[in-house]
């Protein structure tokens, strides 16, 4: 068994014990760096990680899809539960859809461990376990994909979460089937409205959406996208995070250049 995956196997039983622990919806702090998809991309949470140090941000909030479609997932795994067991208050891992067998399956993390059916099935009750949303203070709710409808948040359950992990924005009124699958969903401004004023929050931040520009703002402001992983699946794509301060939202975009990844460009809200 390669290293890697051995070093990502003894990690597993750690990790499940502390996500057992841990509430559907959290309730974090300010500041805090907020990052969309990785799929597998290694070398941008390297990147990520390095930012978040130099920013001396304490809580960092991973929105889900770490494994599948890049060409290391087992490794992106195995940096973000190390960080996780170190400084498990701060480091907060939601789950998205990827982090389910189906999935894995398709998509390329069942490859990457050799087809075993034992591993993924260790792999799959962890993810499992891994909380469904989490609140930023000024009321800031965030999630992979998006909602279910009008709903109270303390409805929220890691066992019956499978729109929050699916669903996305449009531009319509009300909510409509989505184009990505059976008991998927699309909602409208009108209902995140309704969502964000039963629960006394003020905005969303999701992930779950490939981005050319990494980010992408929805129903005036009130919905930010963002996605990570730059040149996603070969495509020519930019990766963004998000800061936010007591005081301001940054939004920063970076991509690839001679080898590396680097900050292009930073928006202030």
């Amino acid at each position: 068994m390669p290293v890697c995956l051995t070093k990502l196997c003894a990690m597993l039983p750690a990790m499940e014990s502390i996500l057992v622990l841990e509430k559907p919806v959290l309730t974090l702090k300010l500041p805090c760096m907020v990052v969309g998809d990785l799929h597998g991309n290694k070398k941008a949470l390297d990147f990520i990680i390095d930012m978040w140090k130099s920013f001396s941000c304490p809580q960092l909030l991973f929105l889900g899809d770490y494994v599948d479609r890049g060409k290391a997932s087992v490794e992106v795994l195995v940096s973000l539960f190390e960080i996780k067991l170190q400084d498990w208050k701060n480091i907060v891992l939601l789950r998205g859809n990827h982090e389910s067998p189906e999935m894995n399956r398709k998509y390329g993390f069942f490859d990457e461990i050799g087809r075993n059916e034992e591993i993924l099935a260790e792999v799959t009750s962890v993810f499992e376990k891994l909380p469904v949303a989490a609140i930023i203070p000024e009321g800031v709710f965030c999630v992979h994909a998006g909602i279910p409808g009008v709903c109270n948040i303390d409805e929220i359950s890691k066992e019956n979460s499978f729109e929050f992990l699916w669903n996305d924005p449009w531009e319509h009124k009300g909510m409509g089937l989505s184009p990505r699958g059976i008991s998927i969903h699309q909602f409208g401004r009108d209902i995140l409205e309704d969502f964000l004023k039963l629960n006394q929050l003020s905005m969303m931040v999701r992930a779950h959406s490939a981005l050319l520009s990494g980010y992408e703002w929805h129903f005036g402001k009130k919905l930010l996208s963002l996605f990570s992983s730059p040149e996603y699946c070969g495509a020519d794509n930019r990766g963004a995070f998000a800061l936010l301060n007591q005081s301001d939202m940054r939004i920063y975009v970076f991509g690839g250049k001679e080898g590396k990844y680097e900050l292009i460009e930073t928006s202030y809200i």
